[in-house]
């Protein structure tokens, strides 16, 4: 008979310190091609990135900074019943609302 053995394995998870600052820098050379009252679309997914609240809205902030006119796509196929009313809801239970970006 087959043995089996049970393994754990721990892989590093390498932790963002300052969200705002490192989607700043990240951002910086993409937002130099921006024209102010650009609109850009900021698709928004629904799977699992942490802290992903704070990404958007420092990604929004910025996208105003460089003049341009945010706004927000749900990026998910089946999720909350493949209905914008369902995808919104999945966005809100993350924090992502049009009040917390200050759209």
């Amino acid at each position: 008979m087959l043995r089996l053995l049970r393994i754990r394995r721990r892989f590093p998870r390498p932790r963002v310190q300052d969200i705002a600052d490192t989607v700043r820098r990240q951002l910086a050379e993409p937002l130099a091609a921006v024209r102010p009252g650009t609109e850009i679309a900021v698709a928004v997914g629904s799977r699992g990135i942490a802290n992903l609240a704070a990404i958007v809205s420092a990604t929004v902030a910025m996208l105003k900074e460089a003049g341009a006119k945010p706004f927000l796509v749900p990026a998910m196929g089946s999720h909350g019943g493949a209905t914008a009313e369902g995808q919104r809801e999945v966005l809100e239970s993350y924090g992502i609302t049009i009040r917390l970006i200050r759209m």
